[in-house]
């Protein structure tokens, strides 16, 4: 699916709503994990909302209608920070703290993205989950740098700048093209299989 076909998939969105995500949904390129820092820096993006992408090594997670580009879905959208939610002082802004510190060098307990990736992946991966006394599933320090070089090796990522991006976040999940692997505001069939799977983790 291109991403022509994806944006007329997502036709229930306004024409401004559309111009103003056009940098996460049709971005002239996808940024690698590791490049997402200085792209940050270097286009001042400190809040806003970011898209995840995946190659094909995510089989079971269906792809219908998902906008595709560089041989990639558009599967996940998030925002930094979310709304409601203190910003904390310092030099670490929302986006780089949410993108960096939680989804690519964070844990399962602090990511709902890598919790996500870490169900789907059990198997292929050999991940081994265990749940603490608050009930909340954790890998150890091993097994989150084996989900790390996965997402190293098979994702990426669009981003853009908007001082409130909870202003769109609903209506780009809802009335956007799919994104099987939100699940907060998501009416997507995928939502239940994966609920399912991830409340599954460390019951062993």
């Amino acid at each position: 699916m291109s991403l022509e076909t994806g944006e007329r998939a997502s036709s229930d969105l306004t024409h401004s709503l559309l111009d103003s995500a056009k940098a996460v949904l049709s971005p002239p390129d996808l940024l690698r994990p590791d490049a997402i820092l200085d792209s940050l820096d270097r286009q001042s993006i400190s809040h806003g909302v970011y898209g995840w992408w995946f190659d094909d090594c995510l089989p079971v997670v269906p792809r219908q209608r998902c906008i595709q580009h560089q041989g990639k879905h558009l599967l996940y959208i998030g925002i930094a920070p979310p709304k409601d939610r203190p910003e904390r002082r310092g030099t670490v802004t929302p986006m780089r703290r949410r993108l960096w510190r939680n989804h690519l060098r964070g844990t399962v307990r602090i990511s709902t993205l890598r919790l996500t990736l870490a169900a789907l992946l059990e198997q292929e991966l050999r991940l081994v989950f265990w749940r603490d006394k608050r009930n909340r599933v954790r890998m150890d320090r091993h097994h989150e740098a084996k989900l790390t070089d996965w997402i190293d090796k098979h994702a990426a990522i669009s981003v853009m700048h908007h001082d409130e991006p909870w202003s769109i976040e609903e209506t780009l999940i809802r009335k956007g093209s799919p994104l099987p692997l939100n699940l907060s505001m998501s009416g997507h069939p995928f939502r239940s299989t994966l609920t399912d799977l991830r409340r599954a983790l460390g019951r062993d």
